[in-house]
């Protein structure tokens, strides 16, 4: 495996700079010293280096795309080595949609730095004014005189240059850029339609075997006798390793691991009196722990008692599982004392850490590289896997290969949290909000996941939002957009009711309570696209509309759906973002359109049913998540201007889909659906 040493031995410039550059957003800096973040050999080429990992957002286009741009290179002179731990700058994981917005400007800046000691080369080699000089693929030349140029590699010849970015490097203006801002296909498609691509799954090293681990039928169950004898008659079976409750099997083949597994027998001793799914949502409120008032404005009390209208309702989402294509899949690899573990994990460097703190090693002794990784918006940010290899292989000797089964990734994978919200708005008959109380419950333990996207954008004088933790009979995670989709889901079915109850248009209602003028905008034109006005008068239709914010980015999205008794059939979204300065329009279609279908499962059928410790549908048979014949007619309309850095598009998408849909349910039936998903309510 290629070292960081290498590949500064073959690199003739080198741009350093922090890991992650805070700047305006304000974000933490890594840890540690300067690392390095971009690379230029003697032929010209560029190699950028990133802690993210690509697991099919297409961050790889994005920086590849940006560095071109700023480096003046041909796309294919520039490549990116991600997610290894040895090799690219400390990151805190492919998480929050923040990768253009400081990964990506941070890759730019570097960029500019090193076409800036290009020019200075050249300027020396002409003994010319810098001034005088521009780049363009790959070349610099006098301006006006395109035919007097130098390539990158003649400069770059016996050059051994190691350059920190300067403060005051600055990029290009969007009206300068060749690849960003216009459509470009990926740059890693060929290799995922070809079977390039190589994912966890696809990780083959010499010598490897295939373990196994002995589950448990129910959380909390523990085993209170074992008979390993069946196990070791299995064909292929090479050992057994058990520590405590941990019994793990390893084999020579992957299907000689399942059945040693499966031929052990335990006697287990399960807990009692462990919810059913149908506690919820009354448990939210029962198990809730401190409740954290986010924001508190004005006089609420002061506010309903001088409304018009009051208006009261209480919503309900309940868990839902991440269901990423390629389940957790790990392989490891000792070396004496060193271990190489290469994990599907959209955070290799907590993954490290993590294993580390877990085996009782150094972090300088792992080395965690992620490969390709088939979905990810949770789970796949845990060291489980990869720890259950690590400690096989350390036991066999030899490297070992771990991949959860479709229902192992259901019932020990984690879910979306189930959320309650209690809601009360003061309205005045002229459509005008003048107080808001806002209660939120969210399963978990980890208060900023329910806190995302819990404020209103609405301008409302008294306000009081206030979020609580409550205790999950699951194990829950990140999910696409944390509990933003959860909470925009309750907000944005209620600003409909108050809508319904004034009898005005759910649009114009919106538009008179928003004073921010990007999330004004972005409504206006998406309800425009949608021809919102004339589809107002369509009765064989119910449409929808909703707005939301998330990583920085303003969304609004209108539905149209149609309903035959259950039969409920979503054909037309409208979708609007403003993510600022767009960098590959194509990627951010890609993301916006994954992001809806994706929240079209979680609204209409999903939903983790669970008994007792035991999930009852872990299987895709019996969990139903959107499919290729349930896609509608997506229009993505980007309103954002060049001029305002890039913001999220991974998330953004999945924040009002459940609400716009919600909300077309209601007109198209007259019936108010305030509890997910939504066709099991259906009439």
């Amino acid at each position: 495996m290629t070292t960081i040493s290498e590949l500064h031995e073959d690199a003739a410039l080198v741009v350093t700079g922090p890991p992650q550059w805070a700047g305006e957003l304000e974000l933490r800096e890594a840890p540690g010293p300067e690392a390095t973040l971009l690379m230029m050999d003697r032929q010209g080429g560029a190699i950028a280096f990133s802690g993210k990992v690509e697991y099919g957002q297409g961050i790889r286009s994005g920086f590849s795309l940006a560095i071109a741009d700023e480096l003046d290179l041909p796309l294919d002179s520039v490549r990116l080595i991600l997610g290894d731990t040895d090799l690219v700058p400390w990151d805190r994981g492919t998480v929050g949609s923040v990768s253009t917005m400081t990964v990506g400007i941070q890759l730019r800046r570097a960029a500019a730095t090193a076409r800036g000691a290009l020019v200075t080369l050249a300027a020396e080699h002409w003994a010319v004014d810098e001034a005088s000089l521009a780049t363009s693929e790959g070349h610099v030349f006098i301006s006006g005189e395109p035919s007097r140029r130098v390539s990158y590699a003649e400069l770059l010849q016996g050059k051994d240059l190691r350059l920190p970015i300067p403060e005051d490097t600055t990029t290009k203006r969007a009206e300068d850029f060749v690849f960003m801002g216009k459509d470009a296909p990926r740059t890693d498609a060929l290799d995922r339609v070809t079977g390039q691509a190589k994912y966890s799954q696809d990780i083959v090293v010499d010598g490897m075997l295939h373990g196994k681990v002995l589950r448990a039928p129910s959380y909390g169950a523990r085993p209170q006798q074992i008979d390993t004898a069946g196990a070791e008659r299995v064909p292929g079976f090479v050992m057994l390793v058990r520590d405590g409750d941990f019994v793990g099997v390893v084999c020579e083949r992957e299907d000689a691991a399942e059945q040693a597994v499966d031929a052990i027998r335990v006697r287990w001793q399960e807990e009692q009196n462990l919810p059913s799914d149908s506690d919820f949502p009354a448990a939210l409120k029962e198990k809730a722990k401190e409740m954290i008032v986010l924001r508190e404005e004005g006089s609420p009390a002061e506010g309903f008692a001088q409304a018009d209208h009051v208006l009261e309702g209480s919503y309900f989402v309940p868990h839902v599982a991440n269901v990423p294509m390629e389940t957790s899949t790990a392989v490891a690899s000792w070396d004496g004392g060193n271990l190489t573990v290469w994990s599907g994990d959209r955070a290799p460097f907590v993954v490290r850490d993590e294993l580390a703190q877990a085996l009782d090693m150094s972090q300088d002794q792992i080395r965690v590289i992620a490969p390709e990784v088939g979905g990810s918006f949770g789970t796949k940010g845990t060291v489980g896997v990869a720890q259950e290899a690590a400690v096989l292989a350390k036991a066999a000797g030899r490297p070992v290969r771990v991949a959860h089964s479709r229902s192992e990734e259901f019932m020990w994978g984690t879910v979306r949290p189930a959320a309650l919200f209690e809601i009360r708005s003061g309205f005045n008959a002229d459509g005008q909000i003048v107080a808001w109380e806002y209660t939120a419950y969210h399963t978990g333990d980890r208060p900023q996941r329910g806190q995302r996207g819990a404020d209103t954008p609405y301008n409302t004088p008294n306000v009081r939002i206030s979020v609580a933790d409550s205790a999950s009979p699951l194990r829950t995670g990140s999910y696409r957009s944390l509990g933003c989709a959860a909470n925009h889901f309750a907000r944005e079915i209620h600003i409909d009711e108050i809508a319904a109850t004034l009898n005005m248009d759910p649009v114009e209602l919106r538009l008179m309570n928003l004073t921010h003028p990007r999330l004004s905008r972005v409504l206006r034109q998406t309800a425009d696209r949608f021809d919102w006005e004339s589809r107002r008068n369509d009765s064989s239709v119910g449409i929808g509309v909703a707005i939301g914010y998330d990583a920085g980015s303003f969304v609004a999205e209108c539905v149209e759906v149609a309903v035959r008794r259950r039969n409920l059939r979503v054909q037309r979204v409208v979708a609007g973002i403003d993510c600022g300065l767009v960098v590959n329009p194509e990627g951010v279609r890609n993301q916006m359109e994954g992001s809806i279908v994706m929240g079209m499962g979680t609204a209409l059928r999903e939903i983790v049913e669970f008994d007792s410790g035991r999930l009852l549908n872990p299987a895709l048979s019996r969990y139903r998540v959107p499919r290729i014949n349930d896609t509608p007619e997506i229009e993505i309309v980007m309103s954002g201007d060049s001029t305002t850095p890039s913001t999220g598009a991974g998330e953004p998408g999945i924040v009002p889909i459940a609400a716009a849909i919600g909300n077309a349910v209601y007109a198209a039936t007259k019936t108010r659906i305030r509890d997910l998903p939504i066709v099991p309510r259906l009439g």
